[in-house]
């Protein structure tokens, strides 16, 4: 078998391109538990944002914190959905496919017939939501959230800051290169307010069967201030226990033991209760609006025949 015949008959049948902070995470999982769905545990392989780079790529375009967690070459890339049974629809999670300039063109390279979800949330609720995260890693890019403002910082700099709001812009090359049937746009409110239908209506597009219905109790990858340090040492999302069992336990067993969602749900109310939620003011939320992401909410709901009341 040829290299492009293979790499077309194992290529995904959909991919989740993003937004980051727009409940991807659960989306994920929502759809992994359906019996006619298959998703590899790795989350955001990143394949066709990266396709072919090298260590110098990531180091010349300062993306070296991507390196070790992307996959760049075509049968690394395929070894993830070797394990599908055959007639169910493969996929995978890669928020970067929403923002990387490569990404569409070689999506329609590789796979132009292929299904394309992206789940948006307002761009200012998402991006301080991705402070509040990086605040929960001691990693924000500094201590005062309207610095974002500043078109001459690191918010501007980073893709998964201040640009990654950009979706009108993003998702008009999408659009340009792919039919509008096989491209389906979902609202994180949606997602929150009837999420059972939600998913469903995914598994329509997807076309496997929507009588399905997956565990959705569990909602993943929260953002917040850590109220106790000590405990999120212990228990957190890089915590000593999770790389302890990692360390000790075979891949096998350690992979089951992710999929495992009595053990996420455990595992996520601790983690919840050791967040704090801060609110962003009214106020600045409404001068990003104005001064950032104003213009692009426009297009994109030109893009989506649709009225958001984002503005």
């Amino acid at each position: 078998m040829s290299v492009k015949s293979k790499s077309y008959n194992e290529m995904p049948d959909f991919l989740i391109i993003g937004a980051g902070k727009s409940g991807t995470t659960s989306i994920n999982n929502y759809l992994r538990q359906h019996p006619d769905i298959y998703i590899h545990p790795f989350k955001e392989p990143n394949f066709f944002g990266y396709e072919l780079y090298s260590y110098e790529d990531f180091v010349n375009k300062k993306l070296l914190n991507h390196y070790k967690d992307s996959i760049t070459e075509l049968n690394s890339y395929l070894e993830l959905f070797s394990e599908a049974k055959e007639g169910m629809k493969k996929g995978e999670t890669s928020n970067s496919y929403l923002y990387l300039p490569d990404a569409p063109l070689n999506i329609k390279k590789h796979i132009p017939h292929v299904k394309l979800i992206a789940i948006l949330r307002h761009p200012v609720d998402r991006l301080y939501s991705r402070f509040m995260h990086l605040c929960r890693e001691n990693r924000q890019p500094d201590n005062t959230f309207i610095n974002c403002l500043d078109t001459d910082s690191v918010w501007w700099k980073r893709n998964d800051l201040v640009p990654e709001g950009f979706y009108g812009k993003y998702l008009s090359r999408y659009y340009s290169l792919f039919d509008s049937s096989q491209i389906k746009v979902f609202l994180y409110e949606d997602l929150l307010t009837r999420p059972l239908e939600t998913i469903k209506e995914m598994y329509r597009f997807i076309e496997v069967d929507e009588n399905f219905t997956p565990d959705i109790s569990i909602h993943f990858n929260k953002s917040g201030l850590i109220k106790n340090k000590f405990i999120n040492k212990l228990i957190g999302q890089n915590g000593l226990i999770k790389n302890f069992i990692s360390f000790i336990t075979p891949l096998s067993v350690y992979s089951k033991l992710k999929e495992s969602n009595l053990l996420q749900k455990k595992l996520n109310n601790i983690r919840s209760r050791n967040l704090k939620v801060e609110k962003l003011d009214g106020g600045s939320r409404q001068l990003i609006i104005d001064e950032v992401y104003k213009d692009d909410i426009l297009i994109l709901e030109d893009l989506l025949h649709r009225k958001l009341n984002w503005l």
